[in-house]
């Protein structure tokens, strides 16, 4: 059932203090506080790696997986024991392989995606370094990685997924891996939790020859499955949606729903049963992430208008994907 779409006492508020902003203040207003969620998302998915994954030995995903099969592979090759900024030092090689991906990102997303997902980069060098001790604070909640691995792979994918699902759902990324995603799934319509599960599984097995244990790949699986649930539970951008507008005003609801979000509309006309009153049913297909500012605009030209949304599987035709930042 969906939820009461009425705008509440306090989102009038907060829309009548925006409108006496320039556009650009509240742009500037949207861009702080993704920022500040790109940066609170990507220390969450950090920490997950540093103190989860690493100690047991088991992959991440995308960039940050590449960065661990990298390390592990230096420190076989060297004396058992040597360790240095290259062999530990995770986030150098998470920031080295994000920059062509920026490229990509840079073309076929967009450029606040690519500029939001940088400081995620940025902020994931920062803290995937040894001074966070993900060892010792196992240690000290009595969690042993090597006989804990399940429970390990368990709690990393629940806060990984939730910290690229904000991520992804607010318009941005964690880098690697996310920004490939978000472009075949801009051009192809693709479920994000499809692709990225696709070549983190690959990466797994990787990690499981190198280190010597296929059990780890086995372990990274359902930290993967988990992780990709919570992903397409938290990032339905690309999930699309049926909006149905019962109104009285046709024209204006139509005209305001064009140019706001750019989207072919129909209408057909109907009848209240109970009133015999003749109304319009101006439907659309949006991505879900749409709603929201679907809602806004119908309220605002039509306070009393009734909005039914209804989920879509699958649309045959031309149906353009925005991109999301």
């Amino acid at each position: 059932m969906e939820p009461n779409l009425k705008p509440s006492k306090k989102d009038n508020f907060i829309k009548a203090r925006l409108n006496k902003l320039s556009p650009f203040q509240q742009q500037l207003i949207t861009d702080i506080l993704r920022g500040i969620l790109v940066i609170v998302s990507s220390i969450i998915y950090s920490l997950a790696v540093d103190i989860f994954l690493e100690p047991a030995e088991l992959l991440s995903v995308g960039a940050t997986s590449v960065g661990q099969i990298i390390t592990a592979t230096l420190q076989k090759m060297l004396p058992e024991g040597t360790h240095n900024f290259f062999t530990d030092n995770v986030g150098i090689y998470v920031f080295l392989i994000n920059i062509p991906l920026f490229i990509i990102g840079f073309k076929h997303v967009s450029p606040r995606f690519v500029i939001f997902s940088g400081l995620s980069v940025l902020v994931q060098t920062i803290f995937m370094q040894e001074w966070v001790g993900g060892r010792d604070i196992l240690a000290s909640i009595g969690i042993n990685p090597v006989e804990d691995k399940l429970f390990l792979a368990i709690i990393a994918g629940l806060f990984v997924g939730v910290a690229i699902g904000l991520a992804l759902r607010y318009g941005t990324s964690t880098g690697g891996v996310d920004i490939i995603a978000q472009a075949l799934s801009l051009k192809k319509g693709m479920s994000i939790g499809v692709i990225s599960m696709i070549i983190n599984i690959s990466l797994a097995v990787v990690n499981g020859l190198i280190r010597g244990d296929i059990r780890l790949a086995l372990y990274t699986f359902i930290f993967i499955i988990i992780m990709n649930i919570c992903v397409d539970k938290i990032h339905t951008a690309y999930n699309c949606l049926r909006i149905d507008v019962i109104t009285k005003h046709k024209e204006e609801v139509s005209k305001a729903l064009l140019e706001g979000i750019q989207r072919g509309c129909t209408s057909i006309d109907v009848q209240g049963v109970y009133t015999k009153e003749m109304k319009f049913d101006i439907f659309m297909v949006v991505s879900s992430y749409e709603v929201d500012k679907a809602k806004k605009i119908i309220f605002e030209v039509d306070p009393d208008a009734f909005i039914m949304v209804s989920p879509i599987k699958r649309i045959i035709g031309a149906f353009f994907r925005h991109t999301i930042a």
